[in-house]
């Protein structure tokens, strides 16, 4: 933590510069996270708001912590549970919120629709869990350290659920026939 200018008693200030970069770099992929769980689109602005606010409350009493974008998306997930619970529904991973993820592999022709149909039934195969860490790692894109500390596990952990969850997708019955390489036709892990 930087040291507090204002003395004991105080509550540190935060960087506004700090803040603003922090902000700026993930402010659009916590919208997109948010919106994929939101029943409301305009929740998830508001969601999205509310867990900076949170953050940046929490952030300078913290600034040494090794993992803040972890802890953005904890408090996005808390905020998530508190929203979906008020209207009687609970935080779940669906195979739908990695659509993004198949998406960006399709070109639109018959084989990649074939590909997306057969990815999106492999993906409603997995538990909850393995879909909800594919979401943080893939979609999210937070990297595996920030992914494990969101889930409450540790890193090498995190590395068995991924690696495990893209090996039941590899080995799924719909997805056996395609040759993952290089060069060929390749399930987007």
């Amino acid at each position: 933590m930087a040291p507090d200018p204002q003395g004991p008693g105080v509550l540190p200030v935060i960087d506004e510069a700090l803040a603003e970069a922090f902000y700026n770099e993930h402010a659009l992929g916590l919208l997109a996270y948010l919106r994929r769980k939101t029943p409301v689109q305009a929740d998830a602005d508001e969601v999205r708001d509310e867990v900076f606010l949170r953050f940046f409350a929490w952030w300078p009493s913290d600034y040494d912590h090794p993992s803040p974008r972890a802890v953005l998306y904890q408090l996005a997930n808390w905020r998530l549970t508190d929203l979906l619970r008020r209207s009687g529904r609970t935080l779940t991973f669906e195979p739908a919120d990695l659509e993004d993820v198949l998406a960006r592999e399709a070109d639109g022709d018959f084989a990649d629709v074939e590909l997306r149909i057969d990815l999106a039934r492999a993906l409603g195969e997995l538990s909850e869990r393995d879909r909800q860490a594919l979401l943080l790692r893939y979609v999210a894109d937070l990297p595996v350290a920030t992914c494990a500390e969101v889930l409450g596990v540790g890193v090498n952990n995190m590395k068995k659920i991924l690696g495990k969850a893209r090996q039941r997708l590899r080995l799924s019955p719909g997805l056996d026939t395609y040759e993952i390489g290089r060069h060929k036709k390749e399930v987007h892990q």
